[in-house]
């Protein structure tokens, strides 16, 4: 019995389908076993022991664990804890919504991680820090000296600038036994977890270099490869203009890739486009919405009778939703009220 022409492009729209999916979940396992570390150090109440790691291993880490977190304090500008302020201990990376006010949670307020990392001092290495996310304003200290920050953290909301975007700085210890690092932080604009929410990673300024460069060039091999294919849909689609699914593939990838770029650890994408907080926030949902729709508009041949037709209104509650992302106001208290 010959097997019916629409079988078979439902198999092979299956196919590409389940290999997509493959391919970004093989993906990300890949990305995690390249940068996971079995004999991670961790801290413990607010203090990391790396006397005993050889940063000549060109390894990095991460500072995860115990930090010191002082709610509505910004401490800054010499090493040290003023007199009177008691610390919680928080785990790093997580929110700090529990921690912010006794009487309930709430991820706004500001206030400062603490956490001394002990070196032997006769290694004269330059370390540098990575810092991927806080949410949604941060400002690094080291030894009681800026170094890098990411938007302005602030005590008052008229003062702060919420910006949350990947920054490294590098350093030397000058013979100190002690690094002492403080993260002032400040939210008043994302209604979620805030504070911490990625890992902070620490080596030798050759060891971060390599590997945020890794990191880069994976991000982007992986948008050529999507981007080029996405190229030939288009042509396919040029080529044959009845046929819509090439691109609705073509519109997949794009959008796939913008997710990525805009949303990953590196954020890339904005490093290229400047946007503002709200507006980064925005452009992650928009390409979401687009993944989905172009997703569900090209498999929408091989899917059963009844399933297509839920496939127009769907597309519609989609279009309604990123109409509502582009007009809907950032949430702070000057453009809609949110829960404090």
């Amino acid at each position: 019995m010959p097997i019916s022409r629409n079988r078979v492009q439902a198999w092979k729209t299956i196919v590409i389908v389940i290999l997509f999916l493959a391919i970004l979940i093989g993906a990300r396992l890949f990305w995690i076993a390249m940068f996971y570390h079995a004999d991670q150090p961790h801290a413990v109440n607010g203090r990391l022991d790396l006397r005993g790691w050889d940063a000549e291993e060109g390894q990095t880490i991460k500072l995860d664990g115990e930090w010191e977190f002082y709610p509505h304090a910004m401490l800054a500008d010499q090493p040290g804890v003023p007199l009177g302020v008691e610390p919680h201990i928080l785990s790093v990376p997580g929110k700090w919504n529990d921690s912010m006010q006794p009487e309930g949670s709430t991820p706004y307020g500001y206030g400062s991680y603490r956490l001394q990392i002990l070196v032997n001092p006769e290694d004269e290495y330059t370390y540098t820090i990575r810092i991927p996310s806080v949410r949604s304003s941060s400002a690094l200290y080291v030894n009681g000296r800026l170094l890098a920050q990411s938007g302005v953290p602030a005590a008052e909301e008229k003062e702060y600038v919420a910006r949350n975007v990947p920054y490294s700085a590098s350093f030397s210890t000058n013979g100190s036994e002690v690094i002492d690092i403080v993260i002032q932080a400040a939210n008043y604009k994302d209604s979620r977890g805030s504070g911490i929410i990625r890992s902070i990673k620490f080596g030798t300024e050759a060891a971060m270099a390599r590997e945020t460069q890794l990191s880069i060039n994976m991000q982007l091999i992986f948008a050529v490869v999507f981007l080029v294919q996405a190229a030939f849909g288009i042509i396919l689609y040029i080529l044959s203009s009845k046929d819509k699914q090439p691109l609705y593939f073509s519109q997949t990838l794009i959008s796939a890739v913008l997710t990525i770029l805009s949303g990953s650890e590196d954020k890339l994408l904005q490093y290229w486009f400047p946007m503002s907080y709200d507006w980064s926030f925005k452009f992650v949902a928009l390409a979401l919405i687009g993944l989905t729709v172009a997703l569900m508009l090209y498999v929408k041949p091989q899917l059963p009778v009844i399933m297509r037709i839920i496939v127009p209104g769907y597309t519609v509650l989609c279009a309604i939703a990123a109409l509502l992302v582009v007009l809907m106001p950032g949430c702070s208290s000057e453009a809609f009220p949110c829960e404090r």
